[in-house]
């Protein structure tokens, strides 16, 4: 960047998202200040008001004292939002965060017990008024991962990863793009930071009245010009992120540290630990035991219905390919007719799937009371026999017929490194509507980034998916 220069403002309505896709953004392209973000911070004062409101309830019934009741209130929101306030979106603690968070005013409680400074009775009143604060936010942090209402976001970068960053989020409702600054290439003799040194970017980046400025490495962007941009944020309320590029790696697998005097991000490995493998293979057989047993009756009378409406066997059996490749055999109540596979070579001109299996929504195989065994995933039941006998897990990727591994690219078996799952991320993100490479980059990212709790939340969503069936075909 020519010293001196400084970052184009862009203006980012629907009509002009074509274009940023294609190129840079436009020398003219207008500025146009925000509308404010007054949602987001109703949110939060809303928010703060009930926590506020659960911890006088509990000091109500529970008689803390109102000195004690003061310093446990204080101490509560100063650690659940003090450290927050300019993370994503300002003072709104996600669900990780609150449960490590609470651990402060849970221990300065009891450090106050175990000394005699407080009686138990005084720390039991504590304790209730911590779980109480602690209860409501998660519940909103919750609140606000189904109903986001988007983080109102200023890009700031190089020309082309502006545009790349936009047409990647634009139909996100997680992200509100609101403006873009285009930091010009570097040039020979320009010093660090040059791109914010002649102007101060701070009006033309609080122009867009953003929550978060996000900044994409490249040309003329390095660490003085971030730095700037840090400093002219200073006091506005409005968070500073960069876009670290690492693509299909989750939050919890990176560390940021320094390294000889440098700042480095360290990449945990993809191996979950022996403890959680350990942990999720008993799980998923006691588990299976449970549900097998506790459905048994079921799965007796569906068999029986299989059999009574078609010609054929009550169970389907198929070979699937399971981790590290290995073959297996897997178990579905039958929802086709005795000679789907031979009628299925007759169809593949009208395949609907997504590239990775056959699928057709009116497929004439399947029969009547297969239609309806499909929509609710009954006839994947027979699949905890799989899972008992450690073929399967009860989550995790879909598992694949052979003829589908053999066209896998390198990168598409490593979903094969973990038993595949009943039920995964692509199961309940849209089933049979999505795309090859959605379904794909799911299950890498799960392969990738596996931790119990993603296997609670898959869990929970599927009972979703199950009870209001979409994309199921």
């Amino acid at each position: 960047m020519s010293a001196g220069a400084v970052p184009r403002p862009g203006l980012v309505p629907d009509t002009l998202l074509p274009v940023l896709r294609t190129g840079p953004v436009p020398e003219d392209m207008e500025v146009v200040p925000g509308a404010g973000r007054p949602f987001s911070r109703l949110l939060l004062l809303a928010e703060l008001s009930w926590v506020v409101a659960a911890m006088s309830v509990a000091a109500l019934f529970l008689h803390p004292g109102v000195w004690l009741g003061l310093l446990v209130g204080c101490g509560v929101l100063l650690a659940l939002y003090l450290p927050g306030r300019d993370a994503v979106r300002p003072g709104l603690p996600t669900p990780g965060r609150v449960v490590r968070e609470l651990a402060l005013p849970l221990a300065a409680t009891a450090v106050a017990a175990s000394t005699g400074w407080i009686a138990q009775a005084a720390l039991d009143a504590a304790l209730g008024m911590v779980l109480a604060a602690g209860s409501v936010t998660l519940l909103a942090a919750a609140a606000r991962r189904a109903w986001t209402t988007g983080v109102r976001t200023v890009v700031i970068g190089p020309a082309a990863e502006v545009a790349e960053t936009f047409a990647r989020w634009d139909r996100d409702r997680r992200v509100s793009l609101v403006g873009s600054l285009v930091v010009e290439g570097e040039q020979p003799g320009d010093r660090p930071g040059d791109a914010f040194h002649a102007e101060d970017p701070r009006a033309l980046i609080l122009g867009f009245r953003p929550d978060m400025v996000m900044v994409v490495p490249g040309p003329g962007v390095d660490a003085m010009c971030i730095r700037r941009i840090g400093w002219a944020l200073e006091g506005t309320g409005a968070g500073l992120a960069v876009c670290s590029g690492l693509e299909g790696i989750a939050a919890h697998r990176i560390q940021h540290t320094r390294m000889a005097g440098m700042s480095v991000m360290q990449v945990r490995t993809s191996r979950p630990s022996w403890l959680a493998r350990g942990a999720k293979a008993a799980g998923d057989r006691v588990l299976a035991l449970l549900l097998l047993a506790a459905l048994s009756p079921l799965l007796l009378v569906l068999l029986g219905l299989v059999r009574a409406t078609s010609p054929g066997p009550g169970l389907f059996a198929q070979v699937r390919v399971g981790r590290h490749g290995a073959p297996f055999t897997m178990y579905k109540l039958r929802t086709m007719r005795a000679d789907a596979e031979e009628v299925k070579d007759r169809l593949r001109a009208v395949d609907e799937g997504n590239g990775l299996l056959f699928k057709k929504r009116d497929d004439p195989r399947v029969t009547p009371l297969g239609r309806l065994l499909r929509k609710y995933s009954l006839d994947e039941l027979p699949q905890l026999i799989n899972v008992l006998r450690g073929e399967m897990s009860l989550v995790g990727p879909r598992p694949a017929l052979p003829e589908e591994v053999a066209r896998y690219t390198p990168l598409e078996r490593r979903r094969l490194a973990v038993r595949p799952g009943m039920t995964g991320a692509w199961q309940v993100s849209g089933r049979s509507t999505l795309g090859r490479e959605e379904s794909m980059r799911l299950d890498l990212d799960y392969t990738d980034n596996y931790r119990v709790v993603d296997d609670l939340l898959i869990a929970v969503r599927t009972v979703d998916a199950v009870a209001r069936p979409q994309g199921a075909w």
